[in-house]
């Protein structure tokens, strides 16, 4: 029976990645995220209590509000938002500007966050002694982007905290229309998130993948919920 239902999890996900999820707003700014990874996300959230989350993929800057409502309704007073992405918009530049939990966006970072300028620049901002850390990498899905972004932040993350890596799923998505070969992604089904994760943890022994999320509905970032523990 658990096949019938890992079927149908990959088959619903591969409609809602196509069917206008990215149409979604938080606090009055575009997202990109699916609503039940959101719930996840404050779940992690709220049991972590980070002082700072440092993303990738900063696009319109909803995401960055939306870690910044959550340092508001957990009462985080120091720290904030740190975000990375290789272009500005108009409409991120606008929310850091006027939104009103803009002051918890500590630094935007323009350029390639695998770069490892960008790395020095985030732990230049964080400082010595930043506390909890969580990192959420949804920028480049490209498996070796990915997999180097892992290398740089994985360091930022403290004991019992997460580094989440988004978008899994697309793995899946071939031969769905948002999974077609581009110049930016000419091979979904080899180089992706997934891949990416799959060769991290290889490597070593101090991140797990946190079933409990893993196993709670559909998701772009299913298999992306990475712990430390040691």
């Amino acid at each position: 029976m658990q096949y019938v239902i890992n079927d149908l999890k990959r088959l619903w996900g591969r409609v809602a990645a196509n069917e206008r999820w990215y149409e979604h707003h938080w606090l009055g700014v575009p997202i990109w995220q699916l609503p039940e990874d959101l719930i996840r996300l404050q779940e992690i959230c709220f049991e972590v209590q980070p002082d700072w989350i440092v993303e990738t993929g900063t696009k319109f800057g909803g995401s960055a509000i939306f870690f910044a409502s959550l340092l508001e309704l957990t009462g985080k007073k120091q720290g904030g938002i740190i975000t990375l992405d290789i272009f500005s918009t108009t409409e991120a530049q606008d929310t850091f500007t006027k939104h009103p939990l803009r002051h918890y966006v500590k630094k935007v970072i323009v350029g390639d966050a695998s770069d490892a300028s960008a790395g020095e620049q985030v732990a230049n901002t964080l400082g010595a002694n930043p506390g909890k850390v969580l990192v959420f990498l949804d920028d480049n899905h490209n498996a070796d982007h990915v997999y180097r972004e892992m290398e740089m932040y994985a360091h930022f993350v403290p004991l019992d905290s997460y580094m989440i890596v988004a978008d899994t799923v697309f793995q899946d998505l071939a031969g769905t229309p948002v999974g077609v070969s581009t110049d930016k992604y000419p091979d979904v089904a080899s180089s992706n998130p997934r891949v990416a994760v799959s060769r991290f943890l290889e490597g070593r022994d101090d991140f797990v993948r946190d079933s409990r999320f893993m196993d709670k509905g559909v998701g772009n970032f299913p298999d992306g919920f990475l712990k430390r523990t040691s």
